[in-house]
């Protein structure tokens, strides 16, 4: 890393602080009355599929770790790091939740960094391409209806068209795409910058990776990948019909894949909070939802949300007693 010890804490404050405002916001516009009859509006039976279906989330994104680790470590034990780095990026940071993945396979798993980044590296492409055939479906069916978005949606699917050709060059032309980019990184100055030598570091690692295994890992990501954002959003429509809030499916899936896009700028902590918010009251605005009960109901999803986090968490000890014991047995 090249961010000294004082810029990073420094960096952490500024995003809590944005953090704090947002919330803020999102409270001035937040009708109390609307606020205390939400209690009164809660479906218990989309309740229970918000629960199942964050439940099979966490299941998911280990099974697909499992996978594109190569099934070298017991399925158990990477739900075990799954859970851990969920908890730690809902609760903390992301690069937090980043930093105890990477940490946990290496000093619990004896899984080398480089292979645990490549396999985060595959399931992040996977996600980026999820996004864009969500975001390019999705758009074109609201197309009529968010005429003021038109322009950011044609500017986010180039940007993200271009982000995976570049890595599909990484994997035809390997090493040549890999010195033609540091060589641009070179000159642009971005070596100062520790998390372009880690993208860098990766690229390296993939560009040494055989066409066929690649190929077959990358399948299998966007394969779960896929699965994973469609159960996300069925996640997302059940929390918001779990307070009654009328809502169309599609619209769901419009305003949330834009989340996904902003959940990877390094500007969350604590899950997103206040960000998301503030985000998605902007994003229903243009299906005119009414600010005040939106912003009620955002805020019922929001301790919906570090609920059933908490509730992902009771795997831990059980998984801790479950294996002591096979190991006292053995």
């Amino acid at each position: 890393m090249t961010d000294s010890p004082k810029k990073f804490p420094f960096w952490n404050i500024a995003k809590i602080i944005l953090a704090l405002i947002l919330v803020w916001f999102v409270l001035s516009k937040t009708d109390l009355t609307q606020l205390y009859a939400l209690r009164e509006r809660i479906s218990l039976p989309w309740l229970a599929v918000v629960i199942v279906l964050y439940f099979s989330l966490t299941l998911l994104k280990a099974l697909q770790y499992y996978f594109l680790i190569g099934r070298r470590v017991d399925y158990p034990q990477v739900l075990n790091i799954v859970v851990v780095q969920n908890a730690i990026s809902n609760f903390i940071a992301t690069s937090a939740g980043i930093a105890s993945y990477l940490a946990l396979f290496r000093v619990e798993q004896g899984v080398k960094v480089s292979r645990a980044a490549l396999a985060f590296l595959l399931a992040k492409v996977g996600d980026l391409i999820s996004i864009w055939l969500f975001m390019l479906v999705s758009s074109l069916l609201v197309w009529p209806l968010v005429d003021s978005f038109h322009s950011l949606i044609l500017l986010s699917l180039s940007f993200i068209g271009a982000a995976i050709l570049g890595f599909f060059a990484a994997v035809f032309l390997r090493q040549k795409f890999v010195s033609i980019l540091a060589w641009f990184v070179e000159k642009l100055k971005l070596s100062r910058l520790g998390f372009v030598n880690k993208l860098m570091d990766l690229l390296s690692t993939l560009a040494e990776q055989e066409h066929g295994f690649v190929f077959r890992m990358v399948g299998t990501g966007i394969a779960f990948s896929l699965i994973y954002m469609a159960v996300t959003m069925l996640w997302l429509y059940a929390s918001l019909q779990t307070f009654s809030f009328d809502v169309q499916f599609l619209q769901v899936v419009f305003v949330n894949i834009f989340m996904q896009l902003i959940s990877y700028l390094p500007i969350q902590v604590f899950g997103g909070l206040g960000v998301n918010e503030t985000t998605s009251l902007y994003l229903y605005s243009i299906f005119n939802f009414p600010q005040t009960k939106l912003a009620a109901v955002l805020i019922g999803t929001r301790l919906l949300f570090y609920l059933t986090n908490l509730a992902v968490l009771l795997y831990l000890p059980v998984h801790t007693l479950f294996f002591s014991r096979s190991a006292q047995k053995q």
